[in-house]
């Protein structure tokens, strides 16, 4: 199989498996319809708000399996591009999955999979400043980590294929939050909000 199959099939089915929506089967399993209720996003941070911490954390670690399993199946067998394409993949099938009209999570975990597969070191930026938004804002905890990671990946010795992997990721969770939940706010001054701090609304003590 030359190298443009691989660009066709193995993205096609890294998407298929990144789409599938664990957040919000561990709600339906609760009852519940995250797309209908808290913060309308059917990802880990609403589960845990509205079923409890173990389901979301069940949940969280399925999804970052999602993006671990892709890559570690790949890595070292096939081209770096197909391992760049295919490793996205999984992530934009989290985000726009198949299976939930295309608007889904916001891929955190499923990218923190695709970052420990390639370099585990490489994970503890975002993880360091996650931890960091219990007293800044998650949400601009979240901007910072993944938006810088590249220039991160590029001044740390980590493989090369790091640099465009998470290039690719900064900006897939970037569009995800600037596109919102399904009742987002229009408008360059909410987009910019969401970009910042991943809410529509204002930010306050309270949000932190």
């Amino acid at each position: 199989m030359n190298e443009w199959w691989l660009l066709l099939v193995l993205p096609v089915g890294a998407y298929l498996i990144g789409s599938i929506p664990f957040c919000f089967l561990a709600g339906k399993a609760s009852g519940v319809d995250l797309r209908t209720v808290g913060t309308g996003n059917p990802g880990a941070g609403n589960l845990r708000r509205v079923v409890g911490f173990p389901a979301a954390l069940t949940a969280g670690l399925l999804d970052g399996f999602k993006g671990l399993f892709v890559v570690l199946a790949l890595l070292g067998k096939v081209p770096d591009a197909v391992l760049v394409v295919t490793a996205l993949a999984t992530v934009v099938g989290h985000n726009w999955s198949i299976f939930l009209g295309f608007r889904s999570g916001r891929g955190l975990a499923t990218a923190a999979g695709v970052v420990l597969a390639i370099s585990p070191l490489l994970l503890l930026w975002p993880t360091g400043w996650a931890i960091a938004g219990w007293w800044i804002g998650g949400g601009v905890a979240g901007f910072i980590g993944w938006t810088a990671l590249p220039f991160v990946a590029a001044l740390v010795d980590v493989p090369q294929v790091a640099v465009p992997v998470t290039a690719g990721l900064a900006v897939l969770i970037l569009i995800r939050r600037i596109q919102g939940n399904s009742d987002a706010v229009p408008g360059w001054h909410a987009a910019a909000r969401r970009i910042l701090f991943d809410t529509d609304r204002a930010v306050s003590k309270l949000d932190r």
